[in-house]
């Protein structure tokens, strides 16, 4: 069940693993860094004028300063940033040094490395890395993902596409491949279904009249009692699903996938069938439990 039901993707972690690697990088490129250039890192922006950042400089050997490059003045957010810029450890400006600032020694660059980091994404507001503009070493502080091309293989049988040009060829390719799978041939119920039992439950497969999709769905629950509880069940499987698809129908909870085939794959059959049939036989005996209904089988 798991497999199929838990498709998380977490932004926070995403965003959290960008930044803990830029920082990473910052914090590799300023211990390294040498009085013969500054580095400034800005926040993109397609408005002309000053934008947000911080510039790094090495004005003394060892040690590196920052400087926050947007002044903040009086009006508008403005006392809103420098309260959390002294929050988070710069010097408020002064008549020598007109923006806030702070320094530290090159042995220390992480903590410099995180006090960007910080200021970048939660003083200026940077959603991620991606959004900053470094005036060099881009293509490090960035974070570009090196990838490597995929060498060229042949096609299995099953990875080859077949073009059914009606219903009825549709019915043969989806046959044959059942056959071949079962080592029998497929049974088809008084609509024209296959149906398969899986555990405490059956899948059946249906074609299209245009042959353009085929369908494949399970009753997993029937005889459910409360249909307001069972709604907000099956739309909180629903958002959580990677596949498949939870609907009431009457007093009856069923899933569906679809699988286009137009070109019909016999892969995709396979995977569709193996995933639908985890689904259904996976969760409804839970799902009969929590909604007050049944299987369709009882399994001892």
């Amino acid at each position: 069940m798991t497999d199929n039901m838990d498709f998380d993707f977490d932004f926070d972690d995403t965003q959290r693993e960008a930044w803990d690697e830029f920082a990473r990088r910052l914090d590799e490129v300023l211990s390294v860094m040498d009085s013969t250039a500054d580095l400034t890192i800005s926040v993109a922006s397609t408005v002309p004028g000053l934008r947000p950042g911080i510039r790094f400089s090495v004005r003394r050997p060892g040690v590196v300063s920052a400087f926050v490059t947007r002044p903040v003045d009086a009006s508008g957010a403005g006392p809103a940033q420098a309260a959390k810029l002294e929050a988070l450890g710069w010097a408020a400006p002064t008549a020598e040094i007109p923006s806030f600032h702070t320094e530290a020694d090159q042995a220390d660059s992480a903590a410099l490395a995180e006090l960007a980091r910080a200021t970048l994404a939660d003083v200026f507001d940077v959603l991620h890395p991606v959004f900053l503009e470094p005036d060099q070493l881009a293509e490090i502080l960035q974070v570009q993902t090196h990838w490597t091309p995929l060498e060229p293989r042949s096609l299995t049988k099953a990875e080859k596409p077949l073009k059914p040009g009606s219903k009825a060829e549709l019915d043969q390719f989806v046959e044959v491949e059942l056959r071949r799978l079962f080592k029998h041939p497929p049974l088809r119920n008084e609509q024209g279904d296959i149906a398969i039992r899986v555990g405490s439950t059956m899948v059946f497969l249906r074609t299209t009249p245009d042959a353009q999709e085929l369908l494949l769905f399970s009753a997993i629950v029937h005889d459910v009692v409360g249909r307001s509880r069972a709604c907000e069940v099956l739309n909180d499987l629903n958002v959580e699903s990677r596949y498949g698809r939870f609907a009431l129908h009457r007093d009856r909870v069923f899933v569906q996938l679809s699988v286009p085939t137009q070109p019909f794959v016999p892969a995709h059959l396979q995977q569709a069938l193996r995933v639908l049939s985890r689904i259904a036989d996976g969760i409804d005996d839970a799902l009969a439990s929590k909604l007050g209904g049944r299987t369709t089988f009882q399994v001892s």
